[in-house]
């Protein structure tokens, strides 16, 4: 099992869209290129090999505040995990995912990541 923690700032889920196409805000390319530059990291400091098979994804997250929150976080994690290209191949892999909000704390706020393979089905 791959894990690793993401600051509070990575979880951005600042995407426009626009009539014709998307267009990624500043905020959302800088936390792309974090969450992609810590999972390379985490998958070399624990000799995680690039996977191409199915994967599961676990995510815990720790909000800074109770407030009310627009949840959009996945795409954004996902898309830096595949951008870092330490952890698998495309995001697709994620057949499996995740999510649990635990208590709110403004010290430790941010989210921990696993992921695992997927035996066959």
């Amino acid at each position: 099992m791959l894990t690793f923690d993401v600051p509070w700032l990575a979880l951005c889920s600042d995407n426009r869209k626009y009539v014709t196409r998307f267009i990624l805000s500043k905020p959302y390319r800088a936390s792309k290129a974090l969450i992609a530059a810590l999972s390379v990291e985490a998958a070399t400091a624990q000799q995680w090999p690039v996977v191409g098979c199915d994967v599961g994804l676990r995510v815990i997250v720790r909000e800074p505040d109770r407030r009310r929150r627009d949840f959009n976080w996945s795409k954004n994690l996902k898309d830096g995990i595949t951008e870092g290209g330490g952890v698998w191949l495309d995001d697709s892999q994620v057949r499996e995912e995740q999510w649990e909000f635990v208590k709110p704390d403004k010290h430790t706020a941010g989210a921990t990541i696993h992921i695992w393979i997927l035996e066959e089905r």
